[in-house]
């Protein structure tokens, strides 16, 4: 490699770091405005801050099985450098609308003839989480309509009915297309595009219905623990409420977050705002509430994408 392109790339790697670290420092500023605080009183049962924390590694990992798994018929790579790919791929979604940069952020680990198809992987198993989220979401949402349909009084009737529907349209369309995807790559083919690219795109034909069912699994779980992972956090900040009202109101927290069209600088808005009406039905503990998103997002994002800036740094490519 010569010297001046050996400059440029690593330019690059530096300017991503920089947009990483940015973004991160902004966000925590977004929180700081609405009341988000870190007084570390008596009160607080740091039992719940560590089992959190310590399910930090658990969530990445299982999303490294998952890409490990959908890129197996790709390249074989370990476990280790998928994590790598997965952490590396935070540092680019955190600062790009909706967190797309994940899809060019991971494939830098696979060899350059591969990574058009990573891509096409790693897209297969975003989508895979967001049926999750929107599936968890709507039975949320059912049984809180029938628990509590008095305290959602103050909703506009047309309101609910169309995200009745929208969400019904959104989680359609997530399972026609994940258990269609022969069907995706035939579409997509009728396009005027390189051999290239068709080749790239073929790699969605390779992935059987049992494939994707041990795919949505991985989602599962991974959904399970950052959800459990939620309700340790209310419960440090001394936001009472139940596990059981807990699992709904985060439930429609994700769910609001994820059929939501977000830019980076107002996902902040929506999340925090979603997590204050759904679970401020049951506390009156905005700040706690508030709080506990922000350390969630601390952890789960902004602390794996400082680690993955600087192996991206180290990657080759």
């Amino acid at each position: 490699m010569n010297t001046t392109k050996k400059i440029l790339i690593n330019s690059i790697k530096i300017a991503i770091a920089f947009l990483s670290f940015f973004y991160i420092f902004l966000k925590l500023k977004q929180y700081e405005a609405v009341d988000f605080y870190f007084e570390f009183s008596e009160t607080f049962d740091f039992f719940f801050l560590g089992i959190a924390i310590l399910l930090m590694p658990l969530n990445w990992s299982i999303e490294a099985k998952k890409w490990k798994f959908l890129t197996k018929t790709i390249e074989m790579i370990s476990f280790s450098t998928s994590i790598k790919a997965v952490l590396s791929g935070i540092t680019f979604a955190i600062f790009t609308p909706n967190r797309i940069g994940e899809l060019a952020g991971r494939i830098f680990v696979l060899k350059k003839q591969n990574r058009a198809k990573g891509v096409f992987a790693t897209a297969t198993g975003s989508l895979s989480q967001m049926i999750i989220t929107i599936v968890s979401g709507i039975i949320s949402g059912i049984i809180f309509l029938v628990l509590f349909k008095t305290n959602l009084q103050k909703i506009n009737s047309g309101t609910l009915i169309f995200v009745k529907y929208f969400s019904i349209f959104i989680l359609i369309l997530g399972f026609f297309i994940l258990f269609n995807l022969k069907l995706l790559v035939k579409f997509l083919k009728s396009f005027k595009i390189s051999k290239k690219h068709i080749d790239s795109i073929e790699i969605l034909s390779s992935y059987k219905k049992n494939d994707l069912l041990k795919v949505l699994g991985y989602s599962f779980f991974r959904y399970a623990v950052f959800t459990f992972q939620y309700f340790l956090l209310l419960l440090f900040f001394n936001v009472e409420i139940s596990y059981f009202n807990a699992l709904l109101s985060v439930a429609l927290t994700y769910f609001a977050s994820s059929v939501i069209p977000t830019f980076t600088f107002t996902e902040i808005g929506i999340r925090g705002t979603a997590a204050i009406f759904f679970i401020g039905f049951f506390s009156t503990n905005i700040s706690g509430i508030i709080s506990a998103t922000a350390l969630l997002w601390i952890i789960n994002l902004a602390l794996p994408a400082i680690i993955g800036s600087y192996i991206f740094y180290r990657t080759k490519i």
